[in-house]
């Protein structure tokens, strides 16, 4: 009898467990943070996890098998140094920068011995998730595995990727990831925001979409057009949420999984405790991200900021990765790294100067933390400008940074409640839904599989050329007939013109 339970145990264990393939090639903390967050919470359900990752963790988890991509993180370090040149920057560069970048990665991790060896492999996958972001090609591994695919992005869409994905995104509303617009936009801003989108899609389709086609052809037994697997997720994870981003159109198989990476927070280091503890009258927190270093800042910014925070009477907690700080003020205190969410939770923070990445203002509204934003490339200007608009935050944008500015944005944030009350505000809708996103994404993932891919999901737009999406195509046949209809009556006015004309010459 105990034997019987034993086996019945054992398989309905089995029944309930799938083998998962994660794939996140990009070496970016921000977008892996949330990538290993997911993989583990899958593996600690039982389910059987292999994990591509530039990063592997030291330490093994049950269930979750981790196969290094180590050799694509030179590729990204590359045009790391370009990262704050980018704040000068059109729309027109940052798209070019943005989509090669994506293809060089796409580019190593085909060309990677340990993908190669996965690729030679029979494995059997019941489902595979990919990150999102400017690296299509990775789409081939679906075909090659015969498993359905879940899209995770660790950001809204890019222009060109809501345009493949057939994702309903008005340029009259949905400000361009690249812009520093908000979903209010004048007619001005409409303009532009319509250019840059229309810019966006035709680079990625004509310039970098064929090359990704290409390198799916080399890599994939059986050479399939990826120009036939671009639309076919059955699900898209995507990091945002009403509480940080701009409400809009979400179509059936679009979940929301913002604030996935966030928890209640850890114990602080007894270093960073104590000095927390001790600062009475507050603490400013400084971070330009994992991406973007302090430390490169142009030295005039650099010598701004110091003078800023040297005035002021809070201590400062500055994310610096050199060794040393020269001229640094006695209330600064340099950290290489710091557990940046833990320390937002502390009572003390009273605010927080930022690069604008997504999960630090995901973070910061968590905490309660009003911002002061200097943002450089990619989704940065427009978080910080949906976060002004919101009323939690100030805009001090790198090339206006002064002295004066900085001092003025930390004086207005510290001393004017209003700041800090709309950030409250914001994170309290932030923590006030039905279900935790991680629950939330993992109850997709899984129902996904359940239901072979969930087919049923996919609105008939997808299944829609672009232009008949739109209704283009029954745009031109309304504009074609209305022409015949204006050119039969011009016709016939001028035949009865000429007959009357003909007439009275005879006459």
């Amino acid at each position: 009898m105990y034997l019987k339970i034993l086996i019945c145990c054992t398989l309905l264990c089995l029944c309930n467990s799938y083998k998962i393939l994660a794939v996140f090639p990009t070496p970016f903390h921000s977008h892996l943070t949330l990538a290993y967050k997911l993989v583990k919470e899958l593996a600690k359900r039982d389910h059987e996890v292999t994990y591509l990752t530039p990063f592997p963790q030291k330490t093994q988890t049950k269930n979750l098998r981790e196969i290094s991509l180590e050799s694509i993180i030179p590729v990204i370090n590359e045009r790391k140094k370009q990262l704050l040149s980018l704040n000068d920057q059109t729309v027109f560069n940052s798209v070019k920068f943005l989509t090669n970048m994506g293809y060089a990665v796409t580019e190593e991790f085909y060309q990677n011995k340990n993908v190669q060896k996965l690729l030679n492999s029979q494995e059997h996958f019941d489902l595979i998730i990919l990150a999102q972001f400017v690296n299509e090609g990775l789409i081939g591994l679906a075909y090659h595995f015969k498993a359905p695919f879940v899209l995770m992005s660790s950001m809204p869409l890019f222009a060109w990727s809501k345009h493949f994905l057939a994702h309903p995104a008005p340029s009259s509303y949905v400000p361009n990831l690249l812009t520093p617009y908000s979903g209010h936009m004048n007619f001005w801003q409409r303009l532009c925001n319509s250019v840059y989108d229309t810019y966006s899609i035709l680079y990625h389709q004509w310039i970098i979409l064929p090359k990704h086609r290409q390198l799916v052809k080399k890599h994939i037994p059986g050479e399939p057009d990826l120009y036939n697997l671009l639309n076919n997720a059955s699900l898209l994870l995507v990091n945002s949420h009403v509480s940080a981003n701009e409400p809009t159109i979400q179509i059936p198989n679009v979940i929301e999984m913002g604030g996935m990476h966030l928890k209640e927070p850890e114990e602080l280091p007894e270093d960073i405790q104590k000095f927390l503890d001790s600062s009475k009258n507050g603490v400013i927190v400084f971070s330009m991200g994992s991406n973007l270093k302090s430390s490169d800042l142009p030295r005039n910014k650099r010598n701004a900021i110091l003078k800023a925070f040297s005035k002021l009477k809070q201590n400062v907690l500055w994310k610096w990765e050199s060794e040393e700080l020269p001229e640094q003020p006695k209330n600064v205190k340099l950290m290489k790294w710091m557990p940046q969410t833990d320390i937002l939770a502390h009572a003390n923070v009273k605010a927080f100067v930022t690069h604008g990445g997504l999960l630090s203002t995901m973070e910061s509204i968590y905490r309660g933390v009003p911002l002061i934003g200097i943002p450089i490339f990619s989704d940065q200007k427009t978080n910080m400008e949906i976060a002004v608009s919101y009323g939690y935050a100030l805009l001090v944008p790198l090339q206006d940074l002064t002295e004066e500015k900085l001092s003025y944005a930390l004086e207005e944030i510290l001393n004017n409640p209003k700041y800090t009350e709309n950030v409250l505000k914001r994170s309290k809708i932030m923590k006030d839904r039905p279900i935790k996103p991680l629950d939330n994404a993992i109850y997709w993932i899984e129902y996904v599989i359940r239901h072979e891919g969930a087919p049923h999901l996919r609105y008939p737009g997808m299944d829609l050329n672009w232009f008949q999406r739109n209704l283009l195509d029954v745009s031109a046949f309304a504009m074609f007939t209305i022409f015949l209809i204006f050119l039969v009556i011009y016709l016939t006015i001028k035949h009865i013109i000429g007959k009357r004309v003909t007439k009275e010459k005879i006459n």
